[in-house]
């Protein structure tokens, strides 16, 4: 069992989503930055879809959901293609805590 960051918690609790027009397709998800069709996160403030992080052997993403992070701090996203009726992959950018959760859902 992955224990769940008190920030994880304290942002999902009071997480502000923005009324701004986004719709997030059932399919055909691409970074708004780069193009890139896989390792896409979905930002739970934006609805903006960017990619993940560059691994250390240069495969993934190409960091665009970080940078993004970096620049607005919209805490959450979710991992793209892992949403379940189980839970989902989440991410707490403020603590780069990667975590199967079910209250998501």
């Amino acid at each position: 069992m992955i224990e769940v960051c008190a920030l994880y918690l304290r942002h999902a609790d009071n997480l502000v989503q923005l009324d701004n027009g986004v719709k997030i397709p059932p399919k055909g998800w691409k970074c708004e930055k780069c193009d890139l069709t896989t390792n896409l996160w979905l930002n739970l403030t934006d609805g903006s879809i960017l990619c993940g992080r560059k691994f250390f052997d240069g495969s993934g993403g190409n960091n665009h959901g970080v940078e993004q992070y970096q620049v607005s701090k919209y805490p959450l996203a979710v991992k793209l293609g892992t949403i379940t009726p189980d839970g989902a992959g989440n991410q707490c950018r403020e603590s780069e805590q990667y975590l199967i959760y079910h209250k998501c859902i």
